[in-house]
């Protein structure tokens, strides 16, 4: 819903919702095609996020709910490498995905691909600048940057402010943060973004978000 032009978004996370934070940690905020969340950017600051991993995901749905069985197949792979070094981090990733199927059943081969470098130096144990630069491929080819600065001003929030560009020039500038109201159960999320050619700040958000684990 809307209030004054501003989005309000309420989440519950139930079991694997808070998987982030209980068990799990976020991917550190690599690739530029795509928006890091307040809690990446945390993880990021604090050492905590996941730089080194590999995923495979192997699915074969029905292109169409009338087919009888499965009648195309789709993958994804996504790897994360990087290297530390003292307050510096360096990583890189890799991303593809295809799906391939009947053009007849309305599912031609289609594939994406994406190679992203991004480093992250820590001015302080409270302070980062971050960036990050990709390359993505689907069937038109294009680049992207991003550079971002991190601040914890407290255990309990961190803040945020984006530039994010490409080859035809500055796409957005963006601004957001996390504040815990109870840490790792209730927060609040907060963001905006600027357009070029556009007044004024778009994309307004809110959001409230509780997790609740079940174990």
């Amino acid at each position: 819903m809307r209030a004054a032009g501003i989005r309000i978004i309420a989440t519950l996370a139930l079991a694997a919702a808070a998987s982030a934070w209980a068990g799990g940690r976020p991917d550190c905020p690599v690739t530029p095609f795509g928006d890091a969340s307040p809690v990446q950017f945390e993880a990021g600051l604090s050492g905590r996020c996941q730089a080194e991993s590999a995923r495979w995901k192997v699915d074969a749905p029905r292109a169409k709910p009338t087919h009888i069985g499965p009648s195309v197949m789709s993958a994804e792979f996504t790897s994360l490498s990087s290297v530390r070094m003292s307050s510096l981090l360096a990583a890189f990733r890799l991303d593809w995905s295809g799906l391939r199927g009947s053009e007849a059943a309305g599912s031609p081969k289609v594939e994406r691909a994406a190679f992203a470098m991004g480093g992250l130096v820590r001015l302080h144990d409270q302070l980062a600048l971050q960036t990050s630069v990709g390359l993505e491929r689907t069937g038109v080819q294009r680049s992207r940057a991003t550079f971002s600065s991190v601040w914890q001003p407290s255990k309990l929030g961190v803040l945020f402010a984006e530039w994010a560009g490409s080859e035809i020039g500055t796409e957005a500038h963006r601004v957001g943060g996390r504040w815990w109201i109870v840490p790792r159960r209730l927060s609040i999320d907060l963001g905006a973004r600027r357009l070029p050619d556009v007044p004024g700040w778009v994309d307004q958000r809110v959001g409230v978000s509780f997790s609740m684990p079940l174990n």
